[in-house]
């Protein structure tokens, strides 16, 4: 297995612009998402995981769920931290995702009803009337699932707390994501992002392969909206993007890899922020 690793590596790294064309442009993670659909499938147990994180962080910084509206953008396919959030005491959960979420196939039933046993089994319950047995689906007396893209759907409400679970390096108009969420948080409100900083290569052995194109290369050759667009804002940018939407952050963790001995596009050169490849980022609206 490790020699199969080396040689794969290997090859994307050799090789990695051919590999990510015909990945994106060429369409081939559709025919890798037809045969292998887990690619694309939220993992509920490590989303549950994070809001373990996510509740204790901000217990502890004087925040109480409890009576709040919660909103979470970019759920993917699962509802179990929508759950974790209304068994915590939440009013109420908006979940907004640029997809429309459907149950209609066998595959995606039993995704659901895993999640839902997953969570019964967590917090030692017989029942959930945060969805509809039958059908799979949210009941919108709890949880309200809004397809559109938060940067463009009208959203004139206001909520108390806001958490993405690596979503926002997926965002391409990132500066009106975050100054969206600044206008619809209540004063005092939270946020709270799981931040992806890694190419998404990275499983091959480089995390950080992407620095060394172009923002022409990479926007129009190498990824693509439909499914894999990677922004490549670094760390010190969202920090600097949401202090000037008013946001001061409280808390943090960041992991740091070796970036590699590769020659830098003009954009990364100099930076020192280049080896954070993963941030959680507690703010608070000021």
């Amino acid at each position: 297995m490790k020699k199969y690793n080396a040689i794969t590596s290997f090859f994307v790294s050799r090789f990695d612009f051919i590999v990510r064309f015909v990945y994106c442009k060429l369409r081939l993670f559709r025919l890798v998402n037809r045969l292998m659909p887990k690619v694309y499938s939220s993992d509920f147990r490590s989303l549950d995981g994070y809001f373990q994180i996510i509740s204790r962080q901000i217990e502890r910084h004087g925040f109480s769920i409890r009576g709040k509206s919660v909103l979470e953008i970019g759920p993917g396919n699962s509802f179990i931290n929508a759950y974790n959030f209304l068994h915590a005491g939440a009013r109420s959960v908006t979940l907004i995702d640029k997809y429309p979420r459907h149950c209609d196939s066998t595959v995606q039933r039993s995704f659901v009803r895993s999640e839902i046993d997953f969570f019964k089994m967590r917090w030692d319950i017989d029942r959930l009337e945060y969805v509809d047995d039958e059908s799979c689906m949210p009941n919108p007396k709890y949880i309200r699932f809004i397809s559109g893209d938060l940067g463009e759907i009208d959203f004139d409400e206001r909520v108390d707390f806001i958490y993405s679970i690596a979503v926002l390096h997926h965002v391409r108009d990132l500066p009106g994501y975050i100054r969206k969420m600044s206008n619809i948080l209540a004063s005092g409100g939270m946020v709270f992002h799981v931040i992806d900083l890694k190419d998404k290569f990275h499983f091959f052995g480089n995390p950080f392969l992407f620095y060394k194109y172009s923002d022409f290369t990479w926007d129009r050759l190498l990824t693509e909206d439909a499914m894999t667009y990677t922004n490549r804002v670094r760390y010190r940018e969202y920090i600097d993007l949401f202090a000037s939407n008013g946001f001061e952050l409280v808390w943090q963790v960041v992991r740091e890899y070796e970036v590699p001995d590769i020659r830098l596009a003009p954009r990364f050169s100099g930076r020192d922020d280049l080896h954070i490849g993963d941030a959680q980022l507690l703010f608070r609206k000021k």
